[in-house]
């Protein structure tokens, strides 16, 4: 049986950003019960998280719920060709340890909201565009779900940076809601809610699609779909990205990437970031204890050092064609 607005009335909205909750689930945010956005605080952007702190004064939604959390930093630090599920989330190239422990952080705080009985809603498990901490967001919802009776649905939003990894997730989710209008009047107020406390994330004059829909979870931990050509036919609204960014601009966020965590790893060790493999059970991720003798370790370092020298000059490269005005992405 489709689902349909009606059965979204009373929904609790769980979103990580002051924003994504407009941008993403507008067709069902004003009849919700309570929409709960988890980060708050931006440690790279003072002027953002200066305006978060006082945007849920007189906030449109009265149902609106700040978790006040910090951000991890890692946003666009996962190589999303190849990305690795973690208990925590997806793999991130810089700040893993912050990552993990928001992770527990975020799932105690949710556990006093959600409650057996209710329905809700939250990011899909690729991140809408491929954003680090909603699929943080997911994993922490789909944990909870372990231990209480609710409906569980995700957004239909993708971009065509991460839609490979979303088709690879078709088997964890179920049939589609029915088409719901987006509520265009209420994302426009809220947008200059945001834009008066300067701390409207998204582009300037963005215009909602007419429609969007909901996916209910049927099982979060379900295998990946295997690595085919193949796609499968999911009705979403796709995000583009990267296809309207220059090739050079791609070349240099990815040595960025890989460069920043280069030298992030020279700084400050790793927190492990578990991942699928041999070891101890956390659901249906495990924990993966590798063992690696002497010489792995030296072979490991060898690779380890050649590794960077070609991340240096790819970024040196990358400098070179690089435009003196860069538009982020």
């Amino acid at each position: 049986m489709t689902v349909t607005s009606n059965d979204f009335s009373d929904a609790v909205i769980v979103m990580a950003h002051p924003d994504d909750e407009i941008l993403f689930a507008s067709s069902i945010l004003a009849s919700a019960k309570k929409v709960i956005i988890c980060y708050n605080q931006a440690p790279n952007s003072c002027s953002i998280s200066q305006g978060r702190q006082t945007v849920f004064q007189q906030f449109p939604l009265k149902t609106a719920v700040s978790l006040n959390m910090i951000e991890s930093d890692t946003y666009q630090t996962t190589d999303w060709r190849k990305p690795v599920e973690t208990v925590y989330g997806i793999h991130c190239g810089r700040n893993g340890d912050a990552y993990a422990r928001n992770f527990h952080l975020l799932t105690a705080a949710l556990e006093e909201h959600l409650s057996a009985g209710d329905l809700v809603v939250t990011h899909n498990p690729w991140g809408e565009y491929g954003h680090e901490e909603h699929v943080q967001v997911f994993r922490a919802v789909s944990h909870i779900k372990r231990q209480r009776d609710f409906r569980l649905f995700v957004s239909g939003y993708v971009s065509d940076r991460v839609l490979y990894f979303m088709q690879r997730n078709s088997p964890r989710l179920g049939a589609p809601s029915a088409l719901l209008r987006t509520d265009k009047a209420l994302g426009a107020r809220l947008m200059q809610h945001y834009k008066a406390h300067d701390c409207w994330t998204w582009q300037d004059g963005y215009n909602w699609p007419e429609y969007e829909c909901f996916y209910e979870v049927s099982d979060p931990d379900a295998p990946l779909r295997a690595d085919e050509a193949t796609m499968s036919s999911l009705p979403v609204n796709v995000i583009w990205l990267d296809e309207h960014a220059l090739a050079w601009s791609r070349v240099l966020r990815r040595a960025k990437r890989r460069v920043g965590t280069m030298l992030h790893s020279l700084v400050r060790p790793t927190h492990p970031q578990p991942v699928r493999g041999a070891g101890l059970t956390y659901g249906h991720l495990e924990v993966p204890t590798p063992q690696r003798n002497s010489l792995g370790r030296m072979m490991s370092a060898w690779l380890s050092s050649r590794r960077r020298l070609l991340d240096i000059a790819l970024l040196c490269s990358a400098c070179l064609l690089a435009e003196p005005s860069i538009a982020a992405s």
